[in-house]
């Protein structure tokens, strides 16, 4: 099961790329997705489209898979032209790692120690 994610959110689209965004995200988040997952690059993509609202978050989606995956993604060429696409079509456009699933004891783990460190939680 994955351990490790990124997320790669967006805002709402560039004024004048409204349809330039509708078609990269139509095309990349369904073909390249699935062309990952299909290649054993990753575990699971989810995407989200968020209906309209009064944030600036336009949409999302969550990569998850293993640690090495996630690494190698990262520097992947393809991945980086999707993100560089994602960032002249859409307004506030933001990477995260992020700890999935088996990998959330690690994240606990790291903050408990944190939270001790600063004398927050006795040890």
């Amino acid at each position: 099961m994955a351990d490790a994610g990124i997320w790669v959110a967006w805002g709402i689209p560039t004024r004048g790329r409204e349809v330039q965004a509708l078609e990269l995200f139509r095309e990349s988040l369904e073909g390249y997705g699935a062309q990952l997952l299909r290649d054993g690059a990753i575990e699971r993509y989810d995407v989200a489209v968020l209906r309209p609202q009064s944030m600036q978050l336009g949409g999302f989606v969550l990569i998850q898979g293993s640690q090495e995956q996630i690494d190698t993604l990262r520097r992947d060429e393809d991945f980086q032209r999707f993100v560089t696409q994602v960032q002249l079509v859409a307004d506030s456009v933001g990477m995260v790692d992020a700890w999935v699933n088996d990998g959330l004891g690690d994240a606990f783990d790291l903050y408990e120690k944190a939270l001790r460190k600063g004398g927050l939680l006795a040890p």
